[in-house]
């Protein structure tokens, strides 16, 4: 009678698996939804709710396309600036260029005595250079100014001692920044007190 109830216990424990009852998994058979109990806890697969084994997949795979999705992001940000620096130094390399045209209106503004024409010609300077504005060009101011080694290349010194050290008093060719970096340096005459010999 008792091995009789012993088979009958067997029985019912492969016909009936434990996890149904919400205890831990242990028989190793299959469950009623057709998948294997792997994770070791109790298992709710009966109530139609996903195992954690199933959860820990699914959480990786998240991971694994957030991680892509950063990294989609950061590349498409580097393109962007490489795209703008080239940009920035395409138009560089044009003003560049560009800066000795410039030049030429002072040399021949010096040999113009009408002052029509020397109105048309100052009208057209202004003209281009409110243009280069527009591409965040701007001449560099000299004459008058105190002399800055990061803005002014001295070329030549002359003394005045009416005036003071280290202001500059004639610009030979001009300097211009762009995008607030200077591009080319003005090449100026800056003053220096000679001191009294008498003294």
């Amino acid at each position: 009678m008792k091995k009789r109830d012993e088979n009958l216990e067997e029985h019912e424990l492969h016909e009936h698996c434990h996890c149904h009852e919400g205890e831990e998994c242990t028989c190793g058979e299959e469950c009623d939804c057709g998948e294997d109990c792997t994770c070791g806890d109790e298992c709710k697969c009966h109530e139609h709710e996903t195992c954690e084994c199933h959860d820990e997949e699914a959480g990786q795979y998240l991971a694994m396309a957030q991680r892509l999705q950063a990294d989609f992001d950061n590349y498409r940000k580097r393109v962007a600036e490489q795209l703008d620096y080239q940009r920035e130094e395409g138009k560089r390399s044009v003003i560049e260029v560009f800066l000795p045209c410039l030049d030429t209106f002072k040399e021949a503004k010096k040999n113009i005595e009408d002052e029509k024409v020397l109105a048309g010609i100052n009208m057209i300077e202004n003209k281009i250079l409110e243009a280069l504005k527009t591409l965040k060009v701007e001449k560099i101011e000299a004459v008058g100014q105190k002399y800055d080694h990061n803005l002014h290349e001295v070329i030549a010194v002359l003394h005045d001692n009416e005036k003071e050290d280290d202001i500059i008093l004639d610009e030979f060719q001009a300097g211009y920044k762009f995008n607030g970096k200077v591009i080319r340096y003005s090449k100026v005459i800056v003053n220096k007190r000679e001191e009294n010999k008498n003294e």
